[in-house]
This record gives structure tokens, sequence and C-alpha cells, in this order.
């Protein structure tokens, strides 16, 4: 059994592989996201480019929320399925807190569920008043806004 098991992994070594982050700070990915915002998912189909780093899934969104920059530029939202290949899985009717520079939404970025603005704890000014005048926070206080998986990056 094992050595099948070893012929198998050494075969088709394509379909393992890891993400990985290490631990992120949150206020760096403030500071070097060109975009933050909060979206709303209207429809997600599947992007059948050829290109392995393009697999995943294309999404329409309803810009909610413009924290920094200007998100009307970003046209569709493009990630992985989740899970190993660092994507967010990105739900219809969900809503999801996006820090991106180009409309790739991955978990290493940041990129998580956003529970709504009455839900945040205040989460979203708090980015706009580090932002704008540096006032420090601390990230550890928005456990369900920042993602806790430190797993999410090839």
């Amino acid at each position: 059994m094992r050595i099948l098991i070893l012929v198998l992994s050494l075969i088709i070594p394509s379909l393992s592989f890891a993400c990985s982050c290490g631990k992120r700070d949150i206020k760096k990915i403030i500071s070097t996201s060109k975009y933050i915002f909060v979206a709303g998912i209207k429809s997600v189909t599947i992007n059948d480019s050829t290109k392995d780093h393009m697999k995943g899934v294309v999404a329409e969104f309803v810009l909610i929320d413009s924290i920094k920059g200007n998100a009307k530029e970003i046209k569709k939202l493009y990630s992985g399925f989740g899970g190993g290949d660092c994507g967010v899985p990105l739900n219809v009717g969900w809503q999801y807190i996006i820090y991106s520079n180009d409309g790739v939404v991955a978990v290493c970025s940041g990129s998580n569920n956003y529970p709504g603005k009455e839900n945040d704890d205040g989460y979203v000014e708090k980015i706009r008043e580090y932002l704008k005048n540096g006032t420090d926070f601390d990230p550890e206080d928005f456990f369900l806004i920042i993602p806790s998986d430190e797993n999410c990056q090839k």
C-alpha cells in the first residue's frame, strides 16, 4: 500500500500543493493594497482559462463601500476555489472585504467574508482612520474580519 501511495504521489505531483502565507500583517496589507472595498457578490462563473494560474472563478459584484482607491475601476473579481489554491470561495449573495491591486482576491491578501457594517465592530472605520491619520488599532480586536489561517499562499 505504501508503494502505491508513493508511486501515485510521484506520478501526480501537480494535484497536491499547499497554500502557506505565514504570519500576515494586516496593517501592511492595508498600506500596500491599491484597493480596499466591500463587495456583494452578484454572480460567479468558472474561469475556464487554459493557464493554470488563472483557473478559478470570476465574480460580478456590487460595490457596497469603497475604503481605499477607486474601486469602480475593478470590473470583476478573480479568485481560486478556496482551500489549497489560496482563493477565497466567493458565494453569491455574500459580502466580502476585498484587499487587492488588480481584482485578484486571495486569502493571503487579507480578503475575507464581511459580516456587514452593523456587525463589523467598527473595523471599516478603523481602516479609514488608519489610512487618514495613522491611528493605530489592534487587528486582533476584529477576529471575524482578520483571516486567522496562516496556511493560505502557494
